[in-house]
């Protein structure tokens, strides 16, 4: 027990038959270690496998003796895993995840709304970076806060804790969720998790592993729900700007160069807003995601297929993806043995949803933090997947395929985009990692 302390595939364009390109580019690489590059989830481990954890106050149950060891071992902390940890360290990843009032006034919106559930009750702030999440359950009333990080920031969050004269409310434990100790049972875990695309870092493993560790039965996890939505989309703009640029530069014919520019601007997933201009069909659900329930092994290789039609004739450059997470307990939004009714399944095992935008239980109560380009927009923005070149496509015309979303064997929390489209006659694929 841990005693508290003070303390590329290859370039590809598209023909007839079938083009393979991959990799992150654009609008910003990919996040969130800096929410826009890998949002580098807490950290500073040191060299040693085994995290140090301190805790700035005294558990008030702690045990004298270590007591035997009833879980799983939790995962070896990767050299990737403290590199992600690491930039979270840095205050400016904070500040810009503060400073997007959708997300920060939604969950502290969410955390009044179930006040109920919360006072005089005991909660986890899983990845707390800087305490807010934990302050914000403090004045809702909860009885004591566990705030969890792995990186430096914990010391930060533990002197704005002191500030706030909270410490006999909030205690912050410096190291991972899978390794540090809470002596009694949690009724409340509360996490803002979500990366690029939704998965992308790989932190809801994090809130999994404090579920099945912590929780009580029935208890409360914010957010609740979560679902990645997906759509083709039309940007010409972006593609003018990344690569018609370069046929007349100054009067210089610099079109040599357009084959490198698509595969430097198009090859990697890019993070980058977008408005429903630029969407050519009504968004499907690529993953349905049930906090009380979801399993890490699901997490690994998610598979969907999709088919849209298209509602207007226009340049398809490639494919958009953004998520919304719901804030609701449990009785609100029952599982079905862990499957919304969406799930399908497919004729090769893989586990598929639905096409449509799922339907709220309840519109009326259920709290939604969205990221589509419709909502006000986010720190996360839209994640965009671009071709090397467009496919022209009219009305109604259809774009159907496959999608494969896994994580990385270089680094879990990297994730591998697998697409297979077709439309017009004409396949095609697109391979990314999102790294």
């Amino acid at each position: 027990m841990f005693q508290p302390t003070d303390g590329g595939y290859a370039n590809g364009y598209h023909h007839d038959g079938a083009a393979v390109s991959g990799g992150i580019s654009g609008g910003h690489r990919v996040r969130r270690g800096s929410r826009g590059r890998s949002r580098g989830r807490r950290s500073s481990i040191g060299n040693d496998s085994a995290p140090r954890v301190s805790q700035w106050q005294q558990h008030p149950q702690q045990h004298e003796d270590e007591e035997e060891e009833k879980e799983k071992p939790a995962p070896p902390c990767t050299e990737f895993d403290t590199a992600y940890f690491n930039s979270y360290a840095h205050v400016g990843i904070h500040e810009e995840m503060i400073k997007d009032r959708a997300r920060t006034e939604s969950y502290r919106n969410a955390i009044f709304q179930h006040q109920s559930y919360i006072a005089g009750k005991v909660v986890v702030d899983v990845g707390c970076g800087t305490g807010i999440l934990s302050i914000f359950c403090a004045q809702a009333g909860a009885r004591r806060v566990y705030a969890v990080d792995a990186s430096d920031i914990a010391v930060q969050a533990n002197e704005i804790v002191k500030a706030n004269n909270l410490s006999d409310k909030v205690i912050v434990l410096h190291g991972r969720v899978e390794d540090v100790e809470i002596d009694e049972e949690v009724d409340v875990i509360v996490s803002e998790w979500m990366g690029y695309m939704l998965l992308y870092e790989s932190m809801l493993g994090s809130v999994i592993t404090a579920r099945d560790r912590f929780l009580k039965p029935g208890g409360l996890i914010l957010p609740s729900h979560a679902t990645l939505y997906m759509a083709p989309v039309t940007h010409p703009d972006r593609y003018s700007e990344s690569v018609d640029f370069w046929r007349n530069v100054y009067g210089i014919d610099m079109s040599a160069i357009m084959p490198l520019a698509k595969q430097c601007a198009f090859e990697e997933p890019s993070v980058e807003t977008i408005t429903v201009e630029n969407v050519l069909t009504w968004p499907q659900v690529v993953k349905h995601v049930d906090c009380y329930t979801v399993t890490i092994q699901e997490l690994e290789s998610i598979t969907t297929r999709f088919k849209f039609e298209s509602m207007m004739r226009a340049p398809f450059h490639g494919f958009a993806f953004w998520f919304d997470v719901e804030f609701t307990s449990p009785e609100v939004f029952p599982s079905n043995n862990g499957l919304p009714p969406s799930f399908v399944e497919s004729s090769n095992g893989c586990m598929t949803e639905g096409n449509h935008r799922k339907k709220r239980p309840n519109p009326n109560e259920a709290l939604v933090l969205s990221t589509a380009p419709e909502d006000p927009p986010t720190h996360w923005q839209q994640t965009l997947v671009y071709f090397y070149e467009p496919l022209e496509v009219e009305q109604d015309q259809v774009i159907e395929g496959s999608l494969t979303l896994s994580q990385s064997k270089e680094n879990a929390r990297f994730m591998n985009i697998h697409l297979e489209y077709s439309s017009g006659g004409r396949s095609f694929v697109k391979e990314s990692v999102m790294r």
